[in-house]
């Protein structure tokens, strides 16, 4: 009985953990912002805040790692929830936000993020006038934000909103999941 259960946990276990788990990495201004873009939503387990620098001479942008069980949403999913927040538009930074820090970004961790990646930048800059600024990166070493900035939105809702209004970030909260049919960003206008 004891080399039935091992042998089935042993054959079961790689599965499990293969399956379900995964991380995305997304540069879209203030980490605050896109913090509270991705937490509370189904399929997302864990959102981090932090830093990322693609290699030597590249910006050290504001970022949050998302955790999420790709058995309920995949990354286009969460490309599609990104497009929607961010000024595609704009290389030097997201709305009130200046400089290289919140420079709007993709941290690709695979060839199929790499893929989903450019598909839908491409999408997009079919649909507009001007080529998306936004830069696809291969991801590197995550440096977590202090204690300090985690959860931001929902240890100082009252900041967080003045914050996120004063400086002319979208509210996260009306996007959807749902693919953009229409090619319309409404962060940009467009």
């Amino acid at each position: 009985m004891y080399r039935v259960w091992l042998w089935a946990t042993l054959w079961w276990l790689p599965a499990c953990l293969a399956q379900g788990a995964q991380q995305a990495v997304f540069a879209g201004g203030s980490f605050w912002v896109m913090e509270a873009l991705f937490s509370d939503r189904p399929g997302i387990e864990r959102v981090e805040t932090g830093w990322m620098q693609s290699g030597p001479g590249t910006a050290r942008r504001q970022v949050v790692r998302v955790h999420y069980n790709d058995a309920m949403l995949t990354y286009g999913d969460l490309l599609t929830l990104y497009w929607q927040a961010v000024d595609i538009h704009d290389g030097e930074g997201q709305y009130c936000d200046r400089g290289r820090e919140f420079t709007p970004a993709l941290y690709v961790r695979n060839a199929l993020q790499l893929k989903w990646a450019r598909q839908s930048r491409a999408r997009l800059a079919l649909t507009g006038e001007r080529t998306p600024a936004v830069r696809i990166l291969p991801s590197a070493e995550f440096e977590p934000a202090a204690s300090r900035h985690q959860d931001y939105q929902a240890r100082h809702p009252l900041l967080y909103f003045a914050y996120r209004r004063m400086c002319g970030y979208p509210d996260g909260g009306a996007f959807s999941l749902q693919p953009l049919l229409t090619g319309r960003s409404p962060a940009s206008g467009q």
